[in-house]
This record gives C-alpha cells, structure tokens and sequence, in this order.
C-alpha cells in the first residue's frame, strides 16, 4: 500500500470541478504551530495586540501569534484527515472488476482505520512535485510522508458515535440516535456501520465478475464501473459525502466548537496555545479553508483551491489549500451571483472563525473570558456552524436539482445512454451523501424541537436507500408512481430544506 499523494491532488482538483470537549484526545499537545506554515502569522502586521479601547482586534487572515511571535494556530491533524479521506476516494476511483481479489475491503480500510504504527512513515511515490512546478510542501519539512503532516491520527477515531467497539467518538452521537439509512444496516446502528456497509458493496461490486445492464432508448449495455450498483448507487460518492459529514462536520460543530471555552484558558502543555485556541483551530480545520480563504475569489476557491501566499515556490497542503466543505461554500455562492439575494457563505464563515479565534487570543493573552466575550463567542460559534451547515444543504438542493433533471430527462422507462444512468447515480448519491451529515450538528435548525427533527427524517426517507430508476424501481421494487411520483417526492424534499433554512427561493431553484 501506498502514499498516492500524487493522485490525491488530481483527485482533490477534480472535486473542485465537480464537489465531550475534543481536547481530550491525541489531537492536542502534538502539533507544533511551527509545523503550519512558518512565519505565515506575521504576513498581515498583526502584532496581536488589542485596541486601548476594549476593541476586538480581528486579522483578515487565520493568523493569530502571541507576543513572542509564535504561531498559536495548530491543526495538522484535521488536514491529515483530510489528505486520508482524499487518497481514500483515490482509492475507491481505481477498483476495477477482479474476481480473484480479497482484499478491497482491506485496502479501502488502510486509510479509513489508519495504522500509524506500521505505516505512517511511507513516502509518496510522487515525492511532492506536480502543482504548477512547486513543492507540496516546504523544503525544510523533509521527506513527504504521512507523519510530515501529522503524527497518528486515522478516521475512524473521530467518527460520530464510535468506533463500534466502545472507542472513539462514543458520545459525539446526538441523542445517541443515527438516522436515514436502513439498507442492510440493524435498527441500532451507527456511523461506523454504514461505512462497513458501502465498504462491503463496493468490495461485492469489484468482486462479482457481473457488469449490470442498464436499458437506455438504444437497447442494453453493460455498465463500465465497480463504483455504482445496479441499483444507480454511486458507492464512491456516498462514501466521500458521508464522511465528509460524519468526521469532519461532526467533529468541528459537536465537538470542538461546543468546548468549555472559559474553562480553557491555559497553555496547553509546551506548546504556545491554550486548550480553548487549539480546540478552535481543529473546528476549523475541519472546515478546511486555507489560511488567506477571504483573500480567495470564489473561483479561485472552487476551481483552483491553492495558491502560493507567501512565495516561497511551495504549496504547504497544512495551510494554502482549500479541502471539503470550505470549497462547498465557494460553490453554492457562485450558483447565486446574478440573482437577487445572492449568497455570501465563504465570507460569513470565515469571519465567524476569524472573529472567534480572535475573542480566544484575547482571552489567552488576558487570562479571562468576560461575560460580553462569551456573548459574543457564542454569536460567533452558531454563525461559523451554521453557515457551514447551509453551505452542505444548499449542496443537498444542487444535488437534487440534478437528481429531478436526470429523471424527467428519462423516455419511455429508459436512459437516454449509460452517461446518463451515471449521472444520476452521482447526483443521487451525493444529494443522499450530504443530506445524511444534516442530523450531526447541535446548532442546526432540524434541532430546534422535535417537529424540525421530524423535518429531516422526511427528506432522508423521501430520498430513500436509493433513487428510482427510469423504470419506476427503487432497489430492485417497483416504486408507487414511478418516476412521476419519486420527482415530486424530490421537490417536495427541497421545500422542507428551504422552509428550514430560509433559503430565497430563486437561489433554490439556481442551485
């Protein structure tokens, strides 16, 4: 097994064309800010310092030193993450069919249960060249490896609800309670199952020595991927979707940013941070924006996703590089630009995150979070994760959009050819992918009471374990009304996610 960070990048620059506290874990104290980007907190002149006035001095960039001129940011763990989750899609990508194979399953585990103890040491077979002539990371960081990110780490560790076996995120499950999938899954199942799951199919998949066939106007023809089942499930999509929402979304906006802030004020041991600033910085490095995000244009963000910004001929994937729902946001807003009341997502959560890691650097440097601070922190925590969160749901209404367009584009109960038997199966799955990340976040508004939670349980079983087919089946079973009743369905969906989002309806319809 190895590293491809080579085909992680072509990967990650595809997806731009297409798309308890935490601080108890392994993910603090072993992350030296020195290892982020070294001298990157000086580059906009912030000294640190706040206004005479009891003013709140908030940087432009994530750029927070103390007084020494140290970084205080850390989060090499969330972007090793990242990475993981990428070289995973990378690896899902390159499944072809092989009867005599037994060990995709293995395969597409060593970077979902990432053993860094027998692993984390082995170097890409790209050796950190292709982004436009640079390096992926600095010179002075050594051979590119795994553990030149970040030491340990793996997914499982941080998935919502555990491991399975009593480790892990065991109590990051709100209410205790997975919902919106039942294909193939026990009645109390968790994340970590429904992983297991997709796992299991794509291995079946790759295995089978059996190419569906998919009826379009033209007759029969097989289909030419092990990613997607018979059924028009795109395994792939709803793999990456799923952990996007599971790990990284879960961990930022039920973990880290519900910390006990006030009661984390001291440096967390040798390292220059306090507990309360490390804890945020993993929230956003979750979000996965680079350091400079809001000097991004949204193009820039959505088609390029990096960029050189302290000119040192490098690009440091731990701070100049935009990875997941970060480039969601940049997306979704484009989708708007020209309509009446367009979405501004990238610079609303960004200057949450800002604004939030600045209240935290004052009350480091002062000892104490006054209770107008924790007001204001407060204000800042449920912007950065709400907006987050519409940023996924605006992609839930993309993806349906197109799921509605695959199906009225149908003829007479077939596909128009096997393009489009795959489109569908992407959008579906994507749509589904996303939607199920909405049930993991306390500040969403399918939290507000049990009518909203309700709410969200409809539009997962609306979508159901699979879309309906241009013959009107849904998982192999005839569907009642076809096609016909499945897009209304869809449509139907869509209203419940703009009532709860209060999103303009022309930006619904563009998405």
């Amino acid at each position: 097994m190895k590293f491809r960070l080579y085909a992680l990048l072509l990967a990650i620059l595809a997806t731009f064309t297409l798309t308890a506290c935490g601080g108890s874990d392994s993910d603090n104290g072993n992350e030296p800010p020195t290892e982020e980007q070294p001298g990157d907190d000086n580059d906009d002149g912030d000294d640190g310092d706040n206004g005479d006035d009891g003013s709140l001095d908030v940087p432009s960039t994530y750029s927070f030193p103390n007084a020494d001129g140290e970084s205080t940011v850390a989060y090499t763990g969330q972007t090793k993450r990242h990475i993981l989750l990428a070289d995973l899609v990378v690896e899902m990508n390159n499944l072809e069919e092989d009867a005599g194979q037994d060990s995709v399953e293995s395969e597409l585990n060593f970077y979902f249960r990432y053993d860094a103890a027998t692993s984390d040491n082995i170097t890409s077979e790209f050796n950190a060249r292709d982004l436009d002539g640079m390096t992926i990371l600095p010179e002075d960081s050594g051979e590119l490896t795994y553990g030149a990110i970040a030491g340990g780490k793996d997914l499982i560790g941080k998935i919502a609800g555990g491991d399975g076996q009593g480790n892990g995120e065991v109590a990051n499950l709100i209410d205790g309670e997975f919902f919106g999938w039942e294909d193939g899954l026990e009645a109390d199942a968790l994340p970590v199952d429904l992983v297991d799951y997709y796992f299991a199919a794509l291995a079946h998949e790759a295995t089978d020595g059996v190419s569906p066939q998919i009826e379009t106007v033209d007759g029969s023809v097989a289909l030419d991927t092990v990613t997607i089942d018979a059924h028009g499930r795109d395994l792939r999509q709803l793999t990456q979707k799923f952990l996007l929402g599971a790990v990284a979304f879960s961990q930022g906006t039920n973990d880290y940013l519900q910390s006990d802030f006030a009661n984390m004020l001291e440096l967390e041991s040798d390292n220059a941070y306090t507990e309360g600033e490390h804890n945020w910085d993993e929230a956003f490095g979750y979000f996965g924006a680079a350091r400079d995000y809001g000097d991004y244009t949204i193009d820039e963000i959505r088609n390029v996703g990096y960029k050189d910004t302290n000119g040192d001929d490098a690009i440091d994937i731990r701070s100049e590089f935009n990875f997941g729902n970060s480039t969601n946001c940049a997306k979704r807003d484009a989708g708007t630009a020209g309509n009446t009341n367009p979405t501004d997502y990238t610079a609303e959560v960004f200057d949450a995150f800002l604004t939030g890691r600045a209240i935290l650097r004052e009350a480091a440097q002062t000892g104490e979070l006054t209770g107008d601070r924790q007001t204001e922190l407060n204000e800042q925590i449920e912007v950065a994760a709400l907006t987050w969160e519409k940023c996924i749901a605006a992609t839930v209404v993309h993806y349906i959009n197109d799921t509605v367009a695959d199906l009225e584009a149908t003829e007479n109960g077939k596909f128009q050819d096997l393009a489009h038997f795959k489109n569908l199966a992407k959008h579906w799955g994507e749509m589904k992918g996303f939607a199920l990340n909405l049930q993991f976040s306390p500040e969403s508004p399918f939290r507000a009471d049990a009518e909203a939670l309700a709410d969200l349980k409809e539009i997962l079983s609306l979508m159901g374990d699979a879309p309906v087919l241009a013959d009107g089946t849904q998982a192999g079973q005839a569907f009642e009304g076809g096609v016909e009743q499945y897009i209304a369905d869809m449509l139907a969906a869509r209203t419940l996610m703009q009532d709860a989002y209060g999103f303009d309806a022309e930006n619904v319809e563009n998405w």
